[in-house]
């Protein structure tokens, strides 16, 4: 049974090691938008480019899927939704520019929401491009970080490194969490008075 796994990792290594650098990034520029979850591709780059490497790899695939994912949400997207929601007697939420921040960091940093919801729901809040493309990718570099580090150390096959990484995972996972109720707070607090 162990053999037969051990035989279809090492066979999935040498797939994922192998694999087409463009293609790699055309998946993560691209897929995300077509609901395809990010993690995989990011362990799928680590394996392949190492964190390093990938973090400039993924920063740049990043910066246009963020830009097409807003663009297309806040043109081409929105009417049809605004019509949708309005036949349920709803509408497309406004976000107020001096709550910009705070929304877009809360969305971000929400453990669970996929990459291309959070991306569509920023573009149809039409929140300014420039805060959202600059917190978005501070943000999500973060994770870009700790799931290469974890396709790395997959790669190497260093029980260490593993499970470094995974307490970096997780301690990301708690900073969010705290980062977020701060907020929520920090929200909650400024609209009592």
């Amino acid at each position: 049974m162990f053999a037969w796994l051990a035989h279809v990792w090492s066979a999935f290594l040498a797939l994922v090691g192998n694999a087409n650098p463009v293609l790699l990034f055309l998946a993560v520029a691209f897929l995300p938008l077509l609901g395809f979850p990010a993690s995989p591709l990011l362990i799928a780059i680590g394996i392949r480019l190492g964190t390093a490497t990938g973090m400039v790899f993924v920063g740049a695939a990043y910066l246009i899927n963020f830009s097409a994912g807003y663009w297309l949400a806040r043109s081409w997207f929105r009417a049809p939704l605004g019509r949708w929601l309005e036949r349920r007697g709803q509408s497309i939420p406004k976000v107020a520019a001096a709550d910009e921040t705070q929304f877009i960091l809360l969305l971000r940093i929400t453990p669970g929401t996929p990459l291309f919801m959070q991306t569509y729901a920023l573009g149809f809040a039409q929140v300014n491009f420039i805060r959202y493309l600059i917190l978005s990718m501070l943000i999500q570099m973060f994770y870009v970080f700790a799931f290469l580090s974890f396709g790395q150390s997959l790669n190497h096959n260093a029980t260490w490194h593993i499970i470094l990484t995974v307490a970096l995972l997780i301690g990301l996972a708690l900073a969010v969490n705290l980062l977020r109720r701060w907020l929520a707070n920090r929200r909650s607090g400024v609209q009592k008075p």
